[in-house]
């Protein structure tokens, strides 16, 4: 692929900096109740190839699941599935582990419950068909292309929620936006560069005090305090391939070593040596 490409690609640099993978733990025909707690960095995929179940959760929420559907919890909510006693629901599941608790784009780029009947998906009809064709199968690998099918899902409605865009202020909402989204690709790419307000307004063919009330108004955030979120955010990917911390300050765009540590303490609310000593890197 072509730099012009990765640089025209606005998933490109989130899918290189932020793993998300998925474990498939359940496939086949539920019949009762089953309990999926919160647990912080950890997302739950679900699709119900047909049968009959209540979807719950914490909120309160409840709906009545009665076709194909697709459920997915970004983050941590308590929610149980009821399946029907007589018929059951046949389901296939994942967990979906993200990487940087913090601030992953990935996570934050959706809502935080999404269910859809998959006839209202119409381009994931191939995936689906594939994903439940392998599920209720006993083939060899079963388990490892499931768990590959299963961040593809992912992916798709990463791509369905950019192109559908979002009422609510947010990355995907930003990054949609025909003028934001390439200051918001810019600095995707190029974390390491030194930034401007100025040079960010003109990524986005704006004046500066438009820029600044327009990216709040469809990020939710300042330009400057979403640039140091990435860059804390990518720095925590080289953190975990053993990058020597002077130099993950550098290739993130901080010139002064005490810069990086106050920007990453005030992101991850602890410094990087601690972080990494917790098992969130290698030590």
């Amino acid at each position: 692929m072509s730099s012009d490409a990765i640089a025209s690609d606005p998933l490109g640099p989130l899918l290189r900096h932020f793993n998300a993978q998925a474990q498939l733990f359940f496939t086949g025909n539920l019949c009762g109740n089953v309990n999926f707690g919160a647990t912080e960095g950890l997302a739950y995929l679900h699709l119900m190839r047909g049968g009959r179940t209540r979807l719950r959760d914490a909120t309160g929420f409840s709906t009545e699941l009665v076709e194909p559907t697709l459920v997915f919890y970004a983050r941590p909510l308590t929610h149980w599935l009821d399946a029907d006693l007589e018929v059951g629901a046949d389901l296939a599941c994942a967990s979906v582990s993200f990487e940087h608790k913090a601030f992953n784009p990935i996570a934050l780029a959706l809502p935080e419950r999404t269910i859809r009947p998959l006839a209202e998906l119409p381009a994931f009809a191939p995936l689906t068909g594939l994903l439940f064709a392998e599920a209720f199968s006993h083939k060899p690998g079963r388990q490892q292309v499931l768990n590959r099918l299963f961040e593809v899902v992912l992916i798709e409605m990463l791509r369905h929620a950019l192109a559908e865009g979002s009422a609510t202020p947010g990355f995907v909402r930003g990054l949609g936006h025909a003028q934001i989204g390439k200051a918001l690709l810019a600095m995707h790419v190029a974390p390491e560069r030194h930034w401007t307000s100025d040079e960010l307004a003109a990524e986005a063919g704006m004046s500066r005090a438009s820029f600044a009330a327009t990216f709040k108004d469809q990020v939710n955030a300042t330009p400057g305090d979403y640039l140091m979120r990435w860059r804390v955010s990518v720095a925590q990917a080289l953190l975990r391939q053993d990058m020597p911390l002077k130099l993950v300050a550098e290739r993130v765009g901080y010139d002064s070593q005490a810069g990086f540590l106050r920007a990453f303490k005030s992101v991850v609310g602890e410094s990087p040596t601690p972080w990494r000593r917790r098992g969130e890197g290698p030590v």
